[in-house]
């Protein structure tokens, strides 16, 4: 075992002196950070002419820290831009030329001269809607290809889930250049709606009718109309059109106009299947291939599919048709309900029958049933073997590529060759799981969660906030989602029992992803499964089970601290906490190791966002203790708990010991990474919370050298529209408040409330951040403004604390500190 130092929190032993001067402390024993400041590059603070800075100046601020611009976050927007996703243009498009022009008419509405008339800021819509294979899709993909000149760009979206959405959102943002990388989604998202309600295609020349960008949004299958209230651009002043099942879509509160799409015509219907079939139809077949359109319905994907199999067979239309008629044939028709219209209306939603797929090819079709439909990865269905649950699914790649094929060219799927997914039509989903029984359907679920368990780039506890995975875990995400989707009802309702402890990994480890990817709020949903999956088996799977549930509270409290839910967060934490304690070795000892040395950090964060400073301290200090007495300990170890008990000194107002502690972490990250390492944001964080104990000893200008280091920490590492860099925005106002650099303090106020109004969670941070702005309006005498912005914050602290019935003005800036987090103060 690696010798430790002697326990950190104890405040017991000199640093070690190899460390880097660079990180602000020498050779020497000394701990005091002023002899050992390293000079910030300083500059004078210009203001735009007519500003008043009332004259004074702090004597602890002569000159201003330079920053990063704020406008360095306002990207030029590369354009054109079309995001189709993996859709390619339909082959043999014929007939619609009505439907073609009607949403021209829509969507392509001549735009007003004058910017400020209405029509020129309203949004145009449109919604097609019908029936499942009425060419609704096919219809969006040519009007998208065929209109790419009308449009600077065109976004082609799959709404099943807004989980989903939260993804296509973010790679709008990077495509169109807005930002370099998206690893937070809802900053993403912000960061697109803003660009489409306001679509300057030069950000640096004035709003005119040149300058704004002409912009498509399509919104596929929208089956579920509520997906759309969070994603829909209503301010935009682009067009957006809708595909959905439901007819009710063409009345949604968000959609102007809309359409149920009609069958194909009679005469189009026979060209089409001649078109596919590559069979021109001759005068003695005229009367076949009527009765064969008849039969199709006028339906785009029953056309497709019986011209798949007509190309198998290589008959005549005459031959065809009988065997149609012939009732052994594998031709099902089935009733569809219009539940909205209470009409009935005969479609063929079938062209094939199981029983004559080959066992490997109805065991991959089951499989991809219960997949997203849109873009399933060829690697994810061979990643492993499934036969455990489906004895059929193909064990080779060669059975694989056999099953496939056969898939194809029945038309049951579709393959895009450039990224090698599949995609199946929603349909045909539908209507092979309506005919698995249930045992059927309870193996392909458990073949479709081993194949994902086998692809899914899982994270061990230690590599948490790494950001590698991100682009893998972006591809499986969707086919994952569905199956959460899909089994979650029949967890609850006890009608699947998972086989595989894993697949409680699985949805664990999903719910990590979504923490990272900045949406702590989606956490829950999937870690609440894989408890359920963990509660299931814990009777025969005692210690395994017990380490899913544990892992499902862990990560649950550790989301719910971003979303201010610190209530119910230590509820989970101390959950967790408790289940380790219960651990014995073999020897009947407790095990102490990382997990529990993690555990005791986070329950500690509980305590300190509780009040309970001295309990937070003590739980830090065992996090420290248990770390350092690992075999594998490493310094870096304690790069969340120093840190943490760092802050509980300075709150209870021990500021050597706060100070001692804070850079004692910072030369070990420094020692590791480099100074004011790009590793993570932890290294910021120990900035910010230097600058915090240096402030509260009335050290302003040292203080603000060590924020202005963690605003360009956090800038690098988390982007502007964290809010952590919202954070720290806060804190560098009020320098500029303190110094009466009051132009800075109100640029840096309105950063930190745009990264706070991303997510509607962060209010409390919102509030504080308001009440601090309307302080600022007071001290420049805008003394409207400064009331309108404290009744504000006022109203946001009311609802967040109903029980404090205090007036505005019996409150001060610390009241609103103690709405957020320590680590945000």
């Amino acid at each position: 075992m690696r010798t430790a130092p002697e326990k950190i929190a104890q405040m017991s032993v000199p640093f070690p002196s190899v460390l880097r001067r660079a990180t602000l402390r020498s050779d020497a024993e000394s701990l005091k950070i002023s002899e050992f400041l390293a000079e910030a590059t300083l500059s004078p603070t210009s203001y735009q002419e007519g500003r008043s800075t009332f004259g004074s100046t702090d004597g602890s601020f002569e000159l201003v820290p330079s920053v990063t611009p704020l406008e360095e976050s306002e990207k030029e927007p590369i354009l054109p831009c079309f995001m189709l996703s993996s859709q390619h243009r339909v082959k043999h498009f014929l007939g619609r030329e009505d439907m073609m022009a009607t949403l021209d008419r829509y969507l392509l509405a001549e735009q007003k001269e004058a910017l400020d008339d209405d029509q020129q800021d309203s949004l145009r819509s449109f919604a097609l809607c019908g029936l499942g294979g009425i060419g609704k899709t096919s219809l969006a993909i040519e009007y998208a290809f065929s209109r790419r000149l009308a449009f600077d760009a065109i976004f082609w979206l799959n709404a099943d889930n807004a989980n989903i959405l939260g993804g296509n959102f973010a790679q709008i943002s990077t495509k169109l250049g807005l930002e370099d990388t998206s690893s937070d989604l809802a900053a993403s998202h912000s960061i697109v709606m803003n660009w489409l309600s306001k679509p300057l295609k030069r950000r640096s020349e004035p709003e005119t009718r040149e300058n704004l960008a002409q912009w498509l949004i399509i919104f596929e299958n929208v089956d579920n109309l509520d997906v759309l209230s969070e994603f829909w651009p209503g301010l935009g002043r682009g067009s957006v059109l809708v595909t959905s099942r439901d007819p009710q879509a063409k009345l949604n509160m968000h959609i102007q106009y809309g359409i149920q799409l009609p069958s194909l015509s009679m005469g189009d219907t026979q060209l089409l299947l001649q078109q596919l079939t590559h069979s021109p139809a001759i005068p003695a077949q005229e009367q076949a291939i009527k009765a064969l359109a008849d039969k199709l319905g006028g339906l785009p994907l029953a056309i497709n599919q019986i011209a798949g199999i007509f190309r198998q067979l290589r008959c005549s239309y005459t031959d065809f048709l009988k065997l149609l008629d012939d009732k052994g044939i594998a031709t099902t028709f089935q009733t569809a309900i219009d539940l909205y219209q209470g009409q009935e209306s005969q479609s063929l939603a079938t062209i094939w029958a199981l029983d004559r797929l080959a066992g490997p090819t109805r065991a991959l079709l089951q499989v991809i049933c219960l997949l997203d439909p849109d873009a399933i990865p060829e690697e994810l269905l061979t990643s492993h073997s499934a036969e455990n649950y489906l004895p059929d699914y193909p064990k080779t790649r060669l059975e694989y590529l056999r099953a496939r094929g056969e898939l194809l060219s029945s038309s049951l799927i579709s393959l895009h060759e450039e990224s090698g997914e599949i995609a199946i039509h929603r349909l045909i989903q539908d209507t092979v799981l309506h005919d698995m029984n249930r045992e059927g359907l309870e193996a392909a679920y458990q073949a479709a969660i081993t194949l994902a368990i086998a692809i899914w780039p899982f994270q061990s506890m230690k590599e948490h906030h790494s950001v590698a995975r991100f682009s893998k875990c972006e591809i499986f995400f969707p086919s994952v989602l569905r199956l959460k989707d899909g089994l979650e009802p029949m967890i609850r309702g006890g009608s699947f029992a998972s086989k595989n402890l894993e697949a409680a990994r699985l949805f664990n480890d999903v719910g990590w992803y979504m923490f990272e990817r900045g949406l702590p709020d989606k956490t829950e949903q999937f870690c609440n499964v894989a408890l359920m999956i963990g509660e299931q088996m814990k009777d025969n799977h005692t210690s395994e089970a017990h380490e899913v549930i544990r892992e499902g509270h862990s990560f649950i409290g550790i989301a719910l601290v971003e979303t201010n839910n610190h209530g119910d967060s230590k509820k989970h934490k101390q959950k967790w906490l408790d289940m380790l304690l219960e651990r014995r070795s073999e020897s009947g000892l407790p095990i102490r190791d990382y997990e529990l040395g993690y555990a005791y950090n986070e329950i500690g964060v509980a305590y300190g966002n509780s009040d309970m400073l001295e309990e937070a301290c003590e739980a830090f200090r065992e996090s420290i203790t248990i770390f350092q007495g690992l075999e594998d300990y490493t310094d870096t170890m304690l790069g969340w708990p120093e840190p943490n008990l760092g802050f509980m000194f300075w709150l209870l107002k021990d500021y050597d010991s706060a100070e001692k502690a804070l850079i004692e972490i910072l030369d070990i990250h420094a020692a590791a990474w480099g100074v004011d390492d790009t590793k993570s944001f932890k290294t910021g964080k120990i900035l910010y919370g230097l600058g915090n104990v240096l402030e509260s000893q009335g050290r302003y200008q040292e203080s603000l050298g060590f924020h202005q280091r963690c605003y360009e920490q956090y800038r690098k590492v988390l982007g502007h529209n964290h809010h952590r860099f919202g954070d720290i925005c806060h804190k560098m106002a009020e320098h500029y408040i303190r110094s009466r650099h009051f132009l800075e303090a109100e640029e840096h106020l309105n950063m930190a409330l745009k990264a706070f109004n991303l997510r509607p969670y962060l209010s409390n941070e919102a509030a504080r951040t308001t009440y601090l702005k309307g302080r600022l309006y007071q001290e420049l005498g805008r003394l409207e403004e400064a009331d309108e912005e404290m009744r504000k914050a006022y109203d946001i602290k009311s609802q967040i604390e109903p029980t404090d019935s205090r007036p505005l003005e019996e409150l001060d800036e610390a009241d609103f500190d103690r709405l957020v987090a320590f680590w945000s103060r």
